[in-house]
């Protein structure tokens, strides 16, 4: 009686324990794996970029469109993997995602009802295990553990997990905190919420993420817009904002590009910042921290993504990086 209660404990505590036969997932649901899975479908980019790092060999394909800079810089089997229909899109793919035959369909991100209801009509609708796990900042050491345990990677996702986890606890900047705006777009003007899983690097930074008013998680904007924020510092996710800041006389008129202080983010293999807010923005919350960017790029491309950097691979993907005075 005493061995069964201790069993359960350990079930509880682990989820993947037990031959990862039942696992609660971040939306509380209780779900039935496979003990051996050996073909893994992430439903969108965020649960893509997870897989790759944990087991890329299992993972189906990308969900989302991925260049070839990109794939030149991840290890195979991923760099070569094909595209595959996107889950979290707009479009009703379950019967092209049934056709491709997956034991196991992972999400991974924002933990709401409407992430949670697609986990749950996924999986009533192709009858293939489906789970969401947390994808905030603070929970990816959790969710790098748990998805090892449930595809018997765990040495690999140990690795992974204690690398987050020293990154987690590096020291925060002192000081005053900041003001920034964060835009994705080839002109710059898509500026994320504060509050959002895509500005999470700033709210664990203690930064104060600007947006003009709006609904959901990017607001469109227009330079004005952006210079009646006023933000201290200015981040964009495009690489064509470099030459856009360069040449359009309006972004003079904004504070923190008059002043040095607009950057663009590196986006190779996946961006520092989000796009997708993976963990991938561990990049981000170092190289804004104060970390070394080009250290960083070397040992977490090589430790992460698996593909040690040539030195014109290390200089492609920090490009864009430095600070922008136009």
């Amino acid at each position: 009686m005493l061995g069964r209660t201790v069993l359960a404990l350990l079930l509880l505590l682990w989820p993947g324990a037990a031959s990862a036969a039942d696992l609660i997932d971040a939306t509380g649901r209780s779900v039935q794996i496979p003990d051996q899975v050996a073909r893994v479908l992430p439903a969108g980019p965020p649960a893509a970029v997870l897989l790759e790092a944990v087991a890329p060999d299992l993972m189906l394909g990308w969900p989302s469109p991925l260049s070839d800079d990109a794939r030149a810089l991840l290890a195979p089997p991923a760099a070569t993997a094909p595209q595959i229909p996107r889950l979290t899109g707009r479009d009703d793919v379950a019967d092209k995602v049934k056709a491709l035959k997956p034991d196991l369909i992972v999400d991974y991100g924002t933990v709401s009802p409407h992430y949670a209801d697609l986990a749950k009509a996924t999986q009533q609708k192709t009858g293939i295990p489906t789970i969401l796990l947390n994808g905030s900042l603070a929970e990816i050491p959790h969710a790098l553990r748990t998805l090892g345990g449930i595809l018997h990677r765990q040495e690999r996702a140990e690795t992974l997990a204690r690398l987050a986890e020293a990154i987690l606890g590096l020291p925060l900047p002192q000081g005053a905190a900041p003001k920034v705006v964060y835009a994705r777009g080839e002109d710059g003007l898509t500026v994320a919420a504060p509050g959002t899983d895509v500005t999470d690097v700033f709210t664990r930074l203690g930064w104060h993420a600007l947006a003009p008013d709006g609904q959901g998680t990017f607001h469109p904007a227009s330079i004005d817009a952006i210079r009646a924020l006023d933000p201290d510092i200015l981040i964009f996710s495009d690489p064509h904002m470099q030459d856009a800041l360069a040449h359009i006389e309006a972004w003079r008129t904004v504070r923190a590009v008059r002043e040095g202080h607009a950057f663009v983010a590196p986006s190779l293999p996946f961006g520092w910042i989000e796009e997708p807010p993976s963990i991938n923005r561990l990049l981000g919350l170092s190289w804004l921290g104060g970390s070394d960017p080009g250290t960083l790029a070397a040992l977490f491309n090589a430790v992460v993504y698996g593909h040690v950097l040539a030195p014109a691979q290390h200089d492609a993907v920090l490009a864009g990086f430095r600070p922008l005075q136009p």
